[in-house]
């Protein structure tokens, strides 16, 4: 948490210096800055301590001091002076997806708008339009901006909210009143964003946890603190509930307030039928009481416990409450009430792809291109994940923001990948240094990793694609993308990627809608057609694994499924430690439905191999 809140004090540095109109080497090192201790995969407490901070990309004296002094304080003097100067709403209008610092000073200081209620008002007016730069269809993008804020406002990214919730976990755990932990509600379901945290916890001793909880280092609030349930608003504006309850009654209570409220509104009309009663208290049988008390499918809940006379069942875990109801278990995935019931009691809930399944990653940036670490680096960062192929897949030269190859630079590393991979077949390092006995020796010398020669080619607006066949054709994997003109007709997005996917050397459709989850919605198109083209060319459709795109969506996802597409999970890693974001796209495959044979990367290369087109 320590090297979020620093990362954000750098970024609003550099956004207030921006608005400023400040030098833009200044700017670019706070954004520098922000980026590389954002990235730390150390804490930065720790760094710091260690007087290591100036090792940190980007960090110099200067910077370590602020570093220092907003781990003290919590802030530092220069930020300070910098909020003085401007009105606190300029902020929060840099929050609106595709509105940055230019437009934000450019509205202040000349239309003197300092909050995002009178930017909005400014643009409903037509006031933006006469400003350099701000046309008719500018303004109106501002304006679909603020209305994608308001709906995504009190929602936290999964990417936020899972670290919060587990330091949160595992300062808990360590209690010895606290026989089981957990997170539930919509974060252990893996939605894409989550309203607030809930936590669940058994214990025999809850005025010592709730306690404990009430004051840890993540609250910046208590709301409020009873016998059995505590909340807190911790840092980053996240609400946070825990319920402690007795061990006997956990599992009912962490299924409970794991949701969702469709399914268990479900399983309470099933409970009914049987002459039982679910709530957060437990299972119940009520003596002369068909329908034991319970809701109905209407989802009127009775949250008491019952009377006396009631017969409480022993649910030991959460497979147990499901047998109880006559059920396999359900995974928290796939409790959304989207026929998994039916599903269950059918027999046919599928077998879901775990991340140990996961024999490769087929979308990964090095800084050949826009990425953060070297070819070498890379292929060790995926070896040490026990991946058995990593394919190197950089930008083509249409981006040039992006540093994209061209047809020479591409061979130039599709060369340095094959001198890479004869080397581990040869035992030793890709600079021709013997390996070691050690290991990760021993794994080099049997070729633990084959590294691919692969590409992310760019979509072109008609089509088209970024490089010629002759070169798409000598790589292992193709992956094509939109990185362009988004907002072309639904028709047109539509035609120019299933036109891509006529290609035989395109394998497969990356981020096939282009969404960055609260930034930026999907662009048009008519997915219906993309997974009918995907299935009539026998091209992959890519699970981004990235948890600010996680596209295709579960529900994309779940209808390729069913058309009879693959998919590949890949994380489109631009640095070794996002390779660990993996997690996320096997947990959005998982409420898609998806089983082992539906991923492609589930399997091993040589079987991928004979799924390619050009195979």
């Amino acid at each position: 948490m320590k090297n979020a809140a620093i990362a954000a004090m750098f970024q609003e540095i550099a956004d207030l210096l921006a608005i400023k109109g400040d030098d833009s080497f200044k700017i670019m090192a706070y954004n520098r800055a922000a980026r590389s201790v954002a990235e730390l995969t150390e804490d930065i407490a720790v760094v710091a301590a260690e007087d290591r901070l100036k090792d940190i990309p980007g960090i110099g004296e200067a910077l370590a001091a602020k570093i220092r002094e907003g781990l003290e304080t919590g802030t530092c003097s220069f930020l300070e002076e910098l909020r003085r100067e401007f009105p606190a709403g300029l902020l929060e209008m840099l929050q609106v997806p595709g509105v940055g610092a230019k437009t934000v000073a450019r509205v202040y200081h000349d239309l003197h708008i300092q909050s995002l209620p009178e930017l909005e008002a400014a643009a409903r007016a037509g006031r933006l339009e006469g400003l350099p730069k701000i046309g008719p269809k500018t303004q109106q993008n501002i304006l679909e901006g603020i209305e994608r804020l308001k709906r995504s406002q009190g929602r936290v990214p999964m990417w936020s909210a899972l670290p919060l919730a587990m330091s949160m976990v595992e300062r808990l755990n360590v209690l010895p009143e606290v026989e089981r932990i957990e997170v539930a509600g919509s974060l252990r379901r893996w939605k894409e964003s989550v309203g607030d945290l809930d936590l669940v916890a058994a214990s025999r001793q809850a005025d010592r946890v709730i306690q404990e909880f009430t004051h840890l280092p993540e609250v910046t609030k208590v709301t409020g603190a009873g016998e059995t349930k505590a909340s807190i608003v911790a840092v980053g504006g996240v609400n946070v509930d825990l319920r402690v309850l007795p061990p006997e009654d956990y599992f009912t209570a962490l299924h409970h307030f794991t949701g969702s409220k469709e399914h268990n509104v479900r399983l309470r009309g099933r409970a009914k039928q049987m002459g039982l009663k679910i709530n957060e208290y437990g299972l119940f049988r009520v003596p002369g009481d068909p329908g034991g008390g319970a809701a109905g499918e209407t989802g009127a809940e009775d949250s008491a416990p019952p009377d006396g006379a009631a017969e409480k069942l022993k649910v030991e875990s959460e497979e147990d409450l499901y047998r109880w109801l006559g059920l396999p278990y359900i995974p928290p995935e796939l409790r959304e009430d989207r026929g998994e019931v039916e599903a269950a009691e059918a027999g046919r809930l599928p077998a879901l792809i775990e991340q140990k399944d996961i024999r490769g990653d087929l979308h990964n940036h090095t800084d050949w291109s826009d990425g953060r670490a070297t070819i070498a680096v890379m292929a060790e960062a995926g070896r040490a994940r026990g991946y058995e192929y990593l394919a190197i897949a950089d930008h083509t030269k249409s981006l040039a923001f992006a540093r994209g190859l061209d047809e020479t630079r591409l061979r130039q590393q599709m060369k340095d990948i094959a001198a890479y991979n004869a080397a581990l077949a040869d035992g030793s390092e890709a600079d021709g240094s013997e390996a070691d006995d050690s290991e990760a020796g021993n794994s080099r010398a049997a070729g633990g990793l084959r590294l691919l020669a692969a590409t992310e080619v760019d979509i072109l607006p008609d089509g088209r694609l970024d490089l010629p066949d002759e070169v798409l054709s000598e790589l292992d994997f193709v992956t094509a993308s939109v990185h362009s003109n988004f907002r072309q007709t639904r028709e047109q997005m539509t035609e120019r990627v299933c036109q891509a996917m006529k290609n035989p050397n395109v394998d497969s459709i990356g981020h096939p809608t282009g969404r960055l989850i609260g930034r930026r919605e999907p662009y048009e198109i008519d997915m219906e057609k993309v997974i009918d083209g995907a299935r009539a060319t026998g091209t992959f459709l890519e699970m981004n694994a990235s948890p600010d795109r996680l596209d295709l969506s579960d529900r994309h996802a779940r209808e390729a499924k069913e058309a009879g597409v693959k998919m590949v999970i890949n994380t489109d890693a631009h640095d070794p430690r996002r390779l660990d974001e993996m997690l996320y796209g096997v947990h959005n495959a998982r409420r898609a439905w998806l089983e082992l044979d539906d991923v492609v990367n589930a399997h091993p290369w040589e079987e991928v191999r004979r799924w390619l087109k050009k195979a």
